[in-house]
């Protein structure tokens, strides 16, 4: 998370119900994140998704597929349409505008006090 190993990190500490944390906690982990990670990620905006295994699957066997032909230009095109497909999969998560996170957020308080949604 700090790829800068002289800057000093911050700490917030934050306070939730145990089954909250249990869900957070969960949740990170379908996403691969530590659970601090995924809530600093999840606080600035970003929507860490959970990593689908048919899809990583999917994607090495297009790899290896392509590792195994001759090395040409057509290959290395390919290599490289197929690269940023699964950075578009796996690594670039979207980032939420802040009227986005404010919605949910306020959908969230509402779930947890048990009143019905107005829509």
């Amino acid at each position: 998370m700090n790829t800068n190993k002289k800057e000093k990190l911050a700490r917030i500490e934050i306070r939730v119900k145990p089954k909250e944390k249990e869900a957070i906690r969960h949740i990170a982990k379908t996403c691969g994140l530590p659970m601090s990670e995924y809530v600093v990620k999840r606080a600035l905006g970003y929507a860490p998704t959970a990593v689908q295994p048919d899809a990583f699957f999917d994607f090495y066997d297009k790899l290896c597929e392509l590792l195994n032909r001759e090395l040409t230009p057509e290959t290395e095109a390919a290599a490289m349409a197929l690269f940023d497909e699964i950075y578009a999969e796996f690594i670039d998560t979207p980032k939420q505008s802040r009227k986005a996170i404010v919605r949910e957020v306020a959908e969230w308080r509402q779930q947890a006090s048990g009143r019905s949604n107005p829509d």
